[in-house]
């Protein structure tokens, strides 16, 4: 094979490649991937600050009530507060993420750094769910077990107080190892196998762009 014949074999090769590349058809693959994504996210977010709100109005109607009737009440009123952040945090982060998301655009580049920057802030929040989420709903629940024993009933037998304790720090510790094994599983079965995949093809789109 002659040195013509050699460099159109390439030529065409690279071509090939520039097509799959910039073929319309990953741009819009890309996108729509990006899009069950960001609605994953989204109706997960919904669900976990309809779960804290709920907390929050439990505790926040066990606080009240010890309020109406003389009693302490300001461990639930912190317990109801805590849940209440917890879907805060949920909203705020939502909202941050909105403003400082990159604009749709018909460039394959554009598209892919914007879906990589989702994945990552995703991995980020679920590889320190423990301080964010974990630690303040665990602190809500030990608050509301304060008040359940200290400032609840004062004819409650000790053993009632000791089984509420039992409960509640036994369910907390196993509902948060849990939790925090099932996001450490997301991120590693699922966001860094996705990251990785968006990062090569922006490598691979560099490359011959």
């Amino acid at each position: 094979m002659s040195f013509d014949e050699l460099q159109l074999v390439w030529q065409q090769q690279r071509a090939a490649q520039t097509r799959t590349v910039f073929d319309p058809a990953v741009l819009r693959d890309v996108r729509a991937q990006s899009r069950a994504f960001t609605r994953a996210i989204f109706w997960r977010d919904v669900r976990e600050v309809l779960a804290s709100f709920l907390v929050a109005g439990v505790f926040g109607n066990v606080a009240w009530q010890a309020h109406r009737e003389g009693a302490v009440s300001w461990p639930a009123w912190w317990a109801a507060a805590l849940g209440l952040g917890v879907g805060l945090c949920f909203l705020v982060d939502r909202w941050i993420m909105r403003r400082r998301a990159a604009p749709q655009g018909d460039n394959l580049r554009t598209e892919l750094r914007r879906a990589i920057g989702e994945v990552q802030h995703q991995i980020w929040l679920l590889r320190n769910v423990a301080w964010w989420y974990l630690a303040p709903l665990a602190l809500s629940t030990i608050l509301l077990a304060v008040q359940i024993t200290f400032f609840g009933p004062v004819d409650a037998p000790l053993w009632s107080k000791v089984l509420v304790w039992v409960i509640i720090l036994g369910t907390t510790g196993w509902l948060d190892k849990w939790i925090w094994q099932l996001n450490e599983n997301a991120v590693r079965n699922d966001l860094e196998p996705r990251l990785q995949k968006l990062q090569s093809q922006l490598r691979e789109f560099d490359t011959v762009a």
